[in-house]
């Protein structure tokens, strides 16, 4: 996949995610002192390299992993001496949807991926670079909804494994908090009160609040509407759906659940069921 900038001058104020920019090859020292102009995600296929912060954090990639940076963040990047040839795939994306989709993921480090779990990402990213290649801008639509894929399919491996580390951790900790996380996971879509969950588990709803939080970084609420927001993609990716159809499959008010949706994705359920 040789550097392709994908130049589309004319739909980039109306398609609300783009490919700025996609390509893999054999990476080289490269300075940025003001960071780049869209947001970017790295796939490291062989080699070692270094990614240095403004700050002097220096970041190892090696393969297997994933780094996403935000755009106009200062860096640098350059292969460690005396390693094989390091190879770097790359993506960059902008947009009107590109901020709310970076919060989600919010990947500022090297994120070791299982295998099919890489290999199933690197496929992705041909498959795109070869879309926009042969298409020119007749492709960028379609270009939008596979990298709107390639995020999502980004988000859902990474809170899946944060999930597993987060209840096998709660598991050692505290069983109570593993077995309200099975609730939330079989009950999302019904009216889960802190409440119930707290009394359902042996705890004061203060008590129950402030371990889950301390335990998983979110509040049980935040919690079980991430839990829906992962499920109302999957809804909403089906045929002859509506929106208040998926609302109400997700234990949801419509207004609320739109809401909600373009709060956490950048857009309306009815913009993302037209890419």
């Amino acid at each position: 996949m040789p550097f392709l900038l994908a130049e589309l001058v004319t739909l980039e104020n109306i398609v609300p995610l783009y490919v700025y920019c996609l390509g893999s090859h054999e990476q080289k020292h490269l300075l940025r002192p003001d960071g780049y102009p869209a947001h970017q995600l790295f796939l490291c296929r062989n080699g070692r390299g270094i990614f240095r912060m403004s700050n002097g954090l220096d970041m190892v990639m090696t393969p297997g992993t994933m780094l996403v940076l935000p755009a106009g963040v200062s860096h640098e990047y350059f292969p460690v001496q005396g390693e094989d040839a390091w190879e770097l795939g790359f993506v960059a994306f902008s947009g009107s949807a590109a901020d709310p989709m970076l919060k989600q993921l919010g990947c500022q480090k090297p994120t070791p991926l299982m295998e099919a779990q890489f290999h199933a990402l690197w496929d992705k990213l041909e498959a795109l670079w070869q879309l926009i290649s042969l298409n020119g801008e007749s492709g960028y639509w379609e270009a939008s909804r596979r990298m709107y894929d390639l995020l999502l399919s980004v988000l859902e491996k990474l809170s899946s494994q944060e999930v597993k580390q987060s209840v096998h951790l709660a598991g050692q900790s505290n069983g109570a908090l593993q077995k309200a996380v099975k609730l939330i996971h079989t009950h999302y879509n019904e009216r889960l009160h802190l409440s119930n969950l707290a009394r359902a588990v042996g705890y004061s709803v203060q008590h129950f609040h402030r371990l889950f939080l301390g335990s998983y970084g979110i509040t049980p609420q935040q919690y079980i509407q991430q839990i829906r927001m992962r499920q109302s993609i999957q809804l909403l990716q089906e045929n002859d759906i509506t929106i208040e159809k998926v609302a109400q499959q997700l234990g949801m008010e419509t207004s609320y659940f739109i809401r909600i949706f373009k709060r956490t994705y950048g857009q309306t359920p009815k913009q993302f069921m037209k890419l």
